[in-house]
């Protein structure tokens, strides 16, 4: 399941990565299917529905490789976390418009090989009932010819001890990608961004219902 440590450029992120994979199943009822739809190499987007602040860290804990996250500019503020979320691959982004900088900031990460998380929700929805998509996933996706590939997630909104109770699991499905085929399909507009923002929630919605199989 563990896939080779030189498979990881940040060192933080290997450490976490480890440690996280070392210590969830034995704490929680820790349910992760679709890990063999993740790439061993190649470069996408991965898209996650969006309910604690745990999301991030959990959700790379899932994936077996290592990957970069959108995070939101004012986590950048604190030095400290600043230092703590960048060495674990975080690119700040401005919610709401365009962001030519968060773009760039993807790019690179994607140039180094490294898969990047996005919420497209853009904020918590902190349940089951997702919130409407925003369009920047799709923009991303069109823009950097990226296929997505889905996943759902589910527990890090509980309460710790119903889960250390195993009360609650702790959930990951992950999907089969959405292939850059799929994704030329739809309009270089905000129209299309928008609708291939929606179809990715609609497949995470389906991971969710037991829809789609995870494998």
């Amino acid at each position: 399941m563990i896939w080779e440590s030189r498979a990881f450029q940040s060192r933080a992120f290997r450490l976490s990565w480890h440690v996280l994979n070392f210590f969830i199943p034995r704490l929680f009822d820790w349910r992760v299917s679709g890990r063999a739809h993740v790439p061993h190499n190649g470069v996408f987007l991965v898209a996650a529905n969006h309910i604690a602040l745990l999301d991030p860290p959990y959700a790379g804990a899932c994936l077996p490789r290592e990957c970069g996250y959108l995070a939101k500019r004012e986590l950048f503020a604190n030095p400290f976390l600043r230092w703590l979320i960048e060495a674990h691959n975080a690119v700040p982004i401005r919610r709401g418009g365009w962001d030519t900088a968060a773009f760039r900031h993807v790019k690179r990460k994607l140039a180094r090989g490294i898969p990047v998380m996005v919420f497209p929700e853009g904020t918590r929805s902190r349940g089951d009932r997702f919130l409407a998509a925003k369009p920047g996933l799709g923009l991303l996706a069109i823009k950097l010819g990226m296929p997505i590939l889905p996943m759902y997630i589910d527990g890090t909104q509980r309460r710790l001890a119903d889960l250390l109770l195993r009360r609650q699991p702790l959930v990951c499905r992950i999907g089969t990608m959405i292939p850059v085929g799929a994704v030329r399909e739809f309009s270089d507009d905000k129209d299309g961004y928008q609708s291939l923002s929606d179809y990715t929630m609609e497949r995470i919605g389906r991971l969710r219902d037991g829809t789609e199989a995870a494998g």
